[in-house]
């Protein structure tokens, strides 16, 4: 009677793709009421590692010039490596990285929201707002530059102005923090793998 050697699974030994992401919130329990599909390693991987860097990169938003921005991007590859994903691609860093700028943005504002609506400055927060705009205007003698200021001064210019803003700095947020990741995947990327 001849028995047959176990077969090993197809392609495990041979595959040179990384190792899915460990989610690290796993071991808390935190991912146990979402969806099936939500659970798994390559839906929710990046999108756990993204949270997690983007609510860190709250704090790194007090370093001005976008330098908080792309230090959030390179601590989402920080976290990504450290939670097994082996190499992380340039174009997956990219993506993680913009994913972790736009919750890092969006956590600042709604804390920022949250402190003006709390402190019910409101009216104090639109005129540090407009004074900062006024001493930025180079020629306000112009006729063309007194009316876009009138304009800013009216409750629609400055909510179209300060929707303006904010979606240039999302844009912002996303783009350095992407290139923040990039730069991480570079800096934690497995030796023996390419990046690309």
């Amino acid at each position: 009677m001849l028995i047959a050697p176990p077969m090993a699974p197809v392609g495990v030994a041979d595959s040179d793709e990384p190792a899915p992401a460990v989610d690290p919130l796993r071991r808390l329990g935190l991912n146990s009421g979402l969806p099936a599909s939500l659970r798994t390693p390559a839906a929710s991987g990046l999108f756990r590692v993204a949270l997690q860097a983007g609510l860190l990169g709250v704090i790194a938003n007090i370093i001005p010039l976008g330098l908080g921005m792309v230090l959030t991007g390179i601590l989402a590859a920080l976290l990504y490596h450290r939670a097994g994903g082996g190499t992380l691609p340039t174009a997956k860093a990219a993506r993680l990285g913009g994913m972790a700028g736009a919750i890092s943005f969006a956590a600042s504002s709604l804390f920022g929201v949250f402190a003006i609506v709390v402190l019910h400055a409101q009216n104090q927060f639109r005129e540090v707002m407009m004074k900062a705009i006024d001493q930025r205007v180079t020629n306000p003698s112009d006729p063309e530059v007194q009316a876009a200021l009138q304009w800013l001064h009216s409750p629609q210019g400055f909510a179209v102005a300060l929707a303006f803003s904010m979606a240039i700095a999302l844009i912002l947020s996303i783009l350095f923090s992407g290139i923040g990741c990039v730069i991480g995947a570079v800096l934690f990327r497995d030796r023996n793998r390419p990046t690309f």
